[in-house]
């Protein structure tokens, strides 16, 4: 009787052991998926109405946003402050009394708050970052719009797309694409040159998958020119939607790609941030070949990120965050599924 009981205490203190082992072992690799979420916004908070269909922005629309953001532990918001026009300035909307009101507003309703305004734009369209005088004006601009708002920084958003893409914007020159080449030293140089402009100001930035199996209608930039971008951003964004990829399995890995250069790259500058984003945006015919919403999905690709984020390295954070675009066509049952697969249930 007496061996029996000593077994089954060896038993229990057995079980005990293994469900201290995997709680630990769970709150570890809960740190492995990073809170420093953010979240693509639109124009309304600073331009003051809604340009689709001129509804007003009122203090009860500022009020559900900022809950919005709180509610699903989104820290960033990158409030669209429209693109730079052909000589390199953004639009008076962005420096007006209400765009200020908002920013207070939104500041007031969620303190923790970090409101980056949004700005960037198509090369070759209203963007021309080989002119030396485009580029002087987009960055006396920006360097105002931080002042006027009263913000800690910005989110640049600079695209190059592809010109033989179905999703080509018809308003861009197909002749005008002869800088391709040159693109990716472009815009290092205008981030370097903005970061000396604001030395102490938060600089984030936006680029496409790297990851090779990757087809986006944009420019791929290239990894030599990520270790450059680095060295001037304290936030980039990889866009790991609009992959042209069909399979989960060729989606995993070029996760597992995607986070592998992201680890390389953090041995270059330790301090920036690396944030992973994923698609909300309603996905229109042209989009589809682009965009499978079988592996595309919220639920889906938050669960791949989180996989191939423990099969690249189980004991350090390799994603700091996610980025959703955009929050105009966040649906309640997305943010239910982002917090459920990333906020919440992380492992």
């Amino acid at each position: 009787m007496i061996q029996k009981l000593k077994g089954l205490i060896k038993i229990f203190i057995l079980v005990d052991l293994i469900l201290i082992i995997n709680s630990c072992k769970q709150s570890h690799k809960i740190g492995l998926f990073g809170q420093e979420n953010a979240v693509w916004t639109e124009s309304i908070y600073l331009r003051g109405y809604k340009p689709s269909n001129l509804k007003k922005l009122s203090d009860n629309d500022l009020r559900k946003y900022a809950n919005t953001l709180k509610r699903n532990r989104i820290k960033y918001a990158y409030l669209f402050a429209g693109p730079y026009d052909e000589k390199g300035f953004l639009p008076d909307y962005a420096f007006s009394s209400l765009a200020k009101e908002s920013v207070r507003k939104l500041k007031k309703y969620y303190p923790e708050i970090v409101i980056l305004p949004w700005i960037g734009g198509v090369q070759n369209k209203t963007v021309y970052l080989g002119n030396s005088a485009w580029v002087e004006n987009a960055l006396k601009d920006t360097e105002k719009l931080v002042q006027v708002l009263d913000v800690p920084g910005v989110h640049v958003d600079f695209e190059y797309i592809l010109k033989d893409n179905p999703y080509l914007d018809r308003t861009i020159n197909p002749e005008k694409l002869g800088d391709k080449e040159t693109y990716g030293k472009n815009v290092n140089e205008f981030h370097k040159k903005l970061r000396a402009l604001l030395p102490d100001k938060f600089i984030s930035s936006v680029v496409v998958s790297s990851a090779s199996d990757t087809k986006p209608w944009k420019r791929k930039t290239t990894f030599s020119e990520l270790e450059t971008l680095i060295k001037y951003v304290d936030q980039l964004s990889f866009l790991f939607y609009d992959t042209h990829i069909d399979s989960q399995e060729v989606f995993e890995k070029n996760c597992v790609e995607q986070l592998n250069h992201i680890k390389a790259l953090k041995r270059f500058n330790t301090n920036t941030q690396f944030l992973i984003s994923i698609g909300t945006f309603v996905n229109r015919l042209e989009l589809q070949d682009f965009r499978n919403l079988t592996v595309e999905s919220v639920p889906n690709s938050l669960e791949t990120i989180k996989k191939s984020s423990i099969a690249v390295n189980d004991s350090e954070k390799i994603v700091d965050g996610i980025s959703i675009f955009c929050d105009w066509h966040t649906e309640k049952r997305e943010w239910a599924q982002f917090r459920e697969h990333w906020v919440e249930k992380q492992y």
